[in-house]
């Protein structure tokens, strides 16, 4: 079978901007936190590696290049909560009218 012979290629970029896409989305164009792009970037690696073992903490590169090219830190800075990283709230650099057949 030639799919068993190819090594599986992770797009960082792809996977960064498949899983900010998919979260922002699915929340209606609200705000979401670190944990859900991490559990887009995770199937996106399902899907991708389909099957195949992946190494470990491949997922938290996917989620730090989607936060820092596609998401805005639209979280409370002022208190305690608010600076832990899990608890950071976070939304897209854009819009659902930006999006094809949203407008």
């Amino acid at each position: 079978m030639i799919r068993a012979r190819v090594a599986a290629v992770v797009d960082i970029a792809l996977a960064a901007v498949d899983a900010a896409a998919t979260v922002f989305v699915m929340n209606d164009g609200g705000c979401f936190h670190r944990r859900h792009l991490l559990a887009e970037a995770r199937r996106h690696l399902v899907l991708v590696l389909r099957g195949r073992r992946r190494d470990s903490g491949l997922d938290d590169p996917i989620v730090a290049a989607a936060i820092s090219a596609h998401c805005l830190d639209i979280g409370e800075s002022k208190t305690v909560r608010g600076l832990e990283v899990g608890c950071r709230l976070y939304t897209a650099r854009w819009s659902l009218s930006d999006l094809p057949g949203r407008r």
